[in-house]
């Protein structure tokens, strides 16, 4: 007989907050599927095996530093596709979405401005 049933909850489960969505798990949720859009639609029109495996990664790839990661594969693809300038330009586009998004240690570095000395 199982002494720890999964679906009963007792009264000092609900303070601990224990079974309870995060609440920003919605909000991560949303961010993940609007990235995760951007760099299909960047890969629209486009034809091939490679195309429809990367298609395949980028729809399942589980979380946030995934996708990150894919950044790098996706630019390469379109490099080859469309011209390295076209791909360059989808990136940043991507790259913006992620502000806020990524964990600390793989937040992309602050752009750096020149600044003309008084």
């Amino acid at each position: 007989m199982r002494w720890n049933k999964p679906n009963v909850c007792t009264p000092i489960d609900d303070p601990l907050g224990r079974d309870k969505p995060a609440s920003t798990a919605w909000v991560r949720h949303q961010g993940l599927e609007r990235i995760r859009q951007a760099m299909l639609t960047s890969l629209a029109g486009d034809t091939g095996c490679e195309v429809a495996r990367m298609n395949i990664r980028l729809r399942y790839a589980a979380d946030i530093e995934a996708l990150w990661y894919l950044r790098n594969d996706l630019f390469s693809m379109l490099s080859v596709l469309r011209g390295e300038a076209t791909a360059h330009s989808a990136l940043e586009q991507v790259t913006a979405l992620f502000q806020g998004q990524l964990p600390t240690s793989l937040r992309p570095p602050l752009a750096r401005t020149l600044h003309a000395a008084p």
